[in-house]
């Protein structure tokens, strides 16, 4: 009989059932629960339970089946497939193999039955499946079917009634995303001697060093701290070494390998989020993809008088106001910025993770505001018009009633003093 592991969820739930003397039709009752295991966790449960939300949100398995080790590597992989399908590049189960193995060389020793039943629950998690392709396409974009131009218009129809609902000005809409940047990055094109056979780049080995940003803007064209994360163990000697480079635009993190994970995330609620959530009162909308990790914490995320949208998976090109452009200007930045120093000599790890510091913090200088507006007209999801003149209005009218106010105010004022020193010279 193969293994089977349950979730802490299932595992409350067959406790509440048994308690109950109910049947747990959703949960695999074929498997027998013998009374070891109940007390076992029973344990395991009483010890959850003195858990913050934060931390009980790092102990669930994603579902039953797969080890707890996996979990990150799977989100990894959704970012990659996600990545590579916006870009239209064709998908195989040698190539999430591949990527699994570079981003975990444990996956190596797996036998090649064991990879692929790897790559088959992770598809299976995130209903993913194999498709005929369609159609092929040069430079246009391909064609969406009804159904996704119907979820596109639901998701902003959703997007401007909530904003009339809760009267949100665009200062208060925000999007958060994440960004994979490589160390190195090499150009598509160079110039050349007409006629040369044979054009190469010189590379120093970063093409498979990465990092991850998460970044954050408002509609009204403002960016603000960028959250990068280098490849180390968090709060350890690497940690202390790049968290000296914060500073007021980049904060600097470590992970195993460079992914967002709950601690990660859980750093830029605390770092960047709450204390701008915090800084007013008024209704804030928060838009962010549809990863598990960002879904599991929607009540850390709805804080402070936020209303948080999902963008539905699959269409984050669409809807995306980082994915439009930003995101897209800040990796030719990268481009750039390795081009103009390639000359440079880097032999260590420390001068790689120093270059990419630098790098950036000078992409983050170099984004401008007109970049961050366009980026949600590009995705139309730019804060309409109306609402920003009706928001003008109503600070006009404001100003006015309270002037009138004052004026009046101030006449009631005159005539108590007129009246006043009419009876003190009576």
């Amino acid at each position: 009989m193969s293994r089977f592991h349950f979730s802490i969820k299932q595992k409350l739930q067959i406790l509440d059932h048994r308690e109950e003397n109910k049947i747990a039709s959703d949960i695999e009752t074929s498997q027998r629960v013998t009374n070891r295991q109940i007390k076992q966790w029973s344990r395991q449960v009483e010890e959850y339970k003195k858990l913050s939300p934060l931390k009980q949100q790092k102990t669930f398995i994603l579902h039953s089946g797969p080890k707890m080790k996996y979990a990150e590597l799977y989100t990894f992989l959704y970012a990659r497939v996600k990545e590579m399908r916006e870009e239209s590049q064709a998908i195989s189960h040698n190539i999430l193999i591949n990527l699994a193995i570079q981003e975990d060389p444990e996956i190596r020793t797996l036998s090649n039955t064991g990879k692929r039943s790897l790559i088959d629950r992770f598809m299976k998690l995130f209903k993913l499946s194999i498709r005929t392709i369609t159609t092929s396409q040069s430079s246009q974009d391909p064609e969406m079917s009804q159904s996704e131009e119907q979820t596109i218009e639901n998701f902003r129809n959703e997007y401007f009634q909530t904003i009339r609902n809760f009267g949100i000005r665009p200062e208060d809409i925000f999007n958060m995303d994440q960004s994979s940047l490589f160390y190195e990055t090499l150009p598509k094109k160079t110039i050349e001697i007409k006629g040369s056979k044979k054009v190469s780049v010189a590379a120093k080995g970063g093409q498979k060093k990465r990092a991850t940003i998460l970044s954050l803007i408002n509609s009204l064209g403002e960016k603000f701290k960028q959250f990068v994360i280098l490849k180390g163990t968090y709060n350890a000697r690497i940690y202390e070494v790049v968290s000296q480079y914060n500073d007021d635009s980049n904060i600097f993190s470590t992970q195993e390998n460079a992914w967002t994970d709950t601690q990660q995330l859980e750093d830029w609620l605390n770092n960047i989020w709450w204390p701008i959530a915090q800084s007013n009162e008024r209704p804030k909308l928060l838009i962010v993809d549809s990863y598990p990790i960002h879904t599991d914490l929607k009540s850390e995320l709805e804080k402070h008088n936020t209303t948080v949208l999902f963008i539905p998976k699959g269409l984050t090109k669409s809807l995306q106001p980082l994915d439009g452009l930003y995101h897209k200007a800040y990796k030719s930045f990268a481009r750039e910025f390795w081009i103009s120093n390639q000359s440079s000599l880097i032999n260590t790890e420390a001068e790689w993770r120093m270059t990419l510091i630098n790098c950036v913090k000078q992409i983050h200088s170099q984004i401008t505001q007109e970049t961050v507006i366009s980026s949600w007209k590009m995705v139309r999801l730019e804060c309409p018009q109306r609402e920003e003149g009706s928001l003008a209005q109503e600070d006009s009218r404001m100003i006015i009633e309270d002037d009138q106010a004052n004026r009046e105010e101030n006449r009631e004022m005159e005539i108590e003093d007129n009246y006043d020193d009419e009876n003190l010279f009576s």
